[in-house]
């Protein structure tokens, strides 16, 4: 075999094999706007990198499971059902969450997905340090309007520097009611900065979108 081609495949295995050691997340600080700082965000790799906090772990007495439906997703093959089996009425109690994330302080970050309920029922976002003493980011109140997809988002500045050390998610132990996740995006920028979205923003600022906002709250949970 020709030498050239043997040091071309010999790099060519190289280069893979470095990009699957460096994961599919970009280097901290070097993403562009509207970049994905989060995997799997269509569930099409199944639960891959997607953690679920039921609240039995920890005796706040919540019950949740969740698994990966194929029947009527919004995007791609199929989405994530959450499904509740005990709430408490406090939100933080459980939580579907993607950790290991980042964000640079002074900057606009996005969290948006799309979303359907068995009836109406409320989600809260959750940006939070993933270990002690906890530190939380940033919430916010968001209303699952019914059995329809419909998409969510929630805009924030971020006022800390965070590098592979917090969770994005929903809190959930509000409800009981049984919901539907797909197509969950989170990147620096405004919603019409989104490199993902399949559908883009229109231009005219009078014309709809197809975006419920979430209500933001201040406190914390």
């Amino acid at each position: 075999m020709d030498k050239s081609i043997v040091v071309g495949v010999i790099l060519l295995t190289l280069l893979i094999s470095i990009s699957a050691f460096a994961g599919t997340l970009p280097e901290w600080g070097k993403w562009k706007k509207g970049e994905l700082l989060i995997e799997n965000h269509s569930f099409e790799e199944d639960q891959a990198a997607w953690g679920l906090e039921d609240g039995a772990c920890c005796g706040r007495g919540g019950l949740y499971t969740m698994e990966i439906d194929k029947k009527n997703p919004q995007h791609g093959r199929q989405s994530l059902k959450v499904i509740g089996h005990k709430a408490t009425g406090t939100d933080w109690h459980a939580k579907v969450r993607q950790k290991d994330m980042s964000m640079k302080a002074g900057e606009t970050y996005t969290v948006i997905f799309w979303a359907r309920a068995e009836k109406p029922r409320q989600v809260s976002l959750s940006v939070q340090m993933q270990h002690a003493p906890w530190t939380f980011y940033q919430g916010g109140v968001i209303n699952l309007l019914g059995q329809e997809w419909e998409e969510y988002h929630i805009t924030f500045n971020a006022t800390h520097d965070v590098e592979r050390d917090m969770w994005v998610g929903l809190a959930i132990a509000q409800s009981d009611t049984d919901f539907w996740i797909d197509n969950f995006r989170y990147f620096e920028g405004d919603p019409e900065d989104d490199l993902n979205r399949d559908t883009p923003f229109p231009v005219d600022a009078k014309e709809k979108l197809a975006t419920r906002w979430g209500e933001i709250k201040a406190d914390r949970f």
